[in-house]
């Protein structure tokens, strides 16, 4: 696979290496560019946007995404405590901590943030849910999925479900069929 390199003298060489060891061809004309924050993107193909001051996630996300390429890798090639998730034409990493909410929209899911963006994410919701099961993550109803350190207050709710308020503002519901194990998790 070809990849662009746009960035600064300094990043090249080791970018340049951490690719041509996984047998990718460095090219100015290839469909993926790797680009330095505050570079010009180019007008085709997809870009990988990169921060100088923190290069060494970076990195790791490469060689993580990177790793084994052509090969079957290991399922969401997202560093630990975090996800890939897709604004307009861009990905970003997003960390566990920032979201707020996963949830269904229109067939697509969405991580919806403590920075006010929202994020469509290529898994599935049940995949999150197992995923995230053990990161102060639980699932409320069919569609959403919460973190629990964004609920400002759980208020009782009609035919024992719970409404829940959440940081951003946004309220949501957890179902009757979900609630036992909401209680549950949070030792109610």
């Amino acid at each position: 696979m070809k990849v662009n390199l746009i960035c600064s003298n300094s990043f090249k060489p080791l970018l340049r290496e951490l690719l041509e060891t996984r047998d990718f061809i460095i090219a100015d004309d290839a469909e993926l560019s790797l680009v330095e924050k505050g570079l010009e993107l180019p007008e085709n193909g997809i870009s990988i946007v990169f921060n100088p001051a923190e290069m060494e996630q970076f990195l790791a996300f490469l060689k993580n995404l990177f790793s084994d390429a052509g090969k079957d890798t290991q399922k969401g090639g997202s560093l630990p405590g975090h996800l890939t998730g897709q604004a307009g034409d861009n990905y970003e990493l997003i960390s566990y901590q920032d979201i707020i909410l996963l949830e269904t929209e229109a067939g697509n899911i969405y991580a919806r943030t403590a920075k006010g963006r929202d994020y469509r994410i290529k898994e599935k919701l049940y995949e999150l849910e197992e995923s995230l099961a053990g990161e102060g993550f639980i699932r409320i109803n069919k569609s959403n999925i919460v973190n629990v350190l964004h609920i400002n207050e759980i208020v009782p709710w009609f035919n024992g479900r719970l409404l829940l308020k959440l940081n951003n503002t946004k309220e949501v519901e957890v179902s009757r069929s979900y609630a036992g194990d909401f209680k549950d998790f949070l030792g109610l």
